[in-house]
């Protein structure tokens, strides 16, 4: 599915910022502790990129179905009896909670944009609407997925035959 291939591509985009990350860090560590002088940016820009980590790799996991489940139960029952239940709580829970992070991080986003937003825990104070403008495009990746894990599912269940 070609929103497959989007999680897949947003990962993959994703290992960048990792990297960007762990250079920023180490560049800071050696100027702090060698030279004395540490950056004013570094900080803010390690939170932020591992907050964009974090939230544009949550579809590539739930592609992946890696995602935190507590399967005390869940792992011990038939594969239809999952099924039943991955559509019944994507329909009940994961539909609406992604919806409505969305509207409400779009809504963040838009007004960091609008009054023009600044960081106000480090000494950089870098404007917040790129990072925020990062949280609803995760979560909207991750509602895709959603939504093709839970065509995926319905597929399966209802052509799945009963032994």
């Amino acid at each position: 599915m070609r929103i497959d291939r989007l999680s897949l591509w947003v990962a993959k985009a994703v290992t960048l910022a990792v990297l960007a990350m762990v250079f920023t860090i180490a560049y800071d560590v050696i100027l702090r502790y060698l030279f004395r002088s540490p950056t004013v940016w570094q900080y803010d820009t390690s939170y932020m990129l591992g907050g964009s980590v974090i939230i544009l790799g949550a579809g590539y996991v739930h592609l992946k179905r890696r995602h935190v489940r507590v399967d005390l139960i869940y792992n011990h029952l038939p594969s239809r009896a999952r099924l039943i239940l991955d559509v019944v709580f994507t329909l009940l829970f994961f539909f609406p909670l992604f919806t409505g992070l969305i509207i409400v991080s779009a809504g963040y986003a838009i007004h960091a944009y609008q009054v023009k937003e600044f960081s106000e825990v480090g000494f950089w104070r870098p404007l917040m609407w790129p990072f925020r403008s990062v949280i609803p495009l995760g979560l909207s990746v991750l509602w895709l997925q959603g939504l093709a894990n839970f065509i995926r599912d319905l597929f399966m269940l209802v052509k799945a035959k009963e032994p």
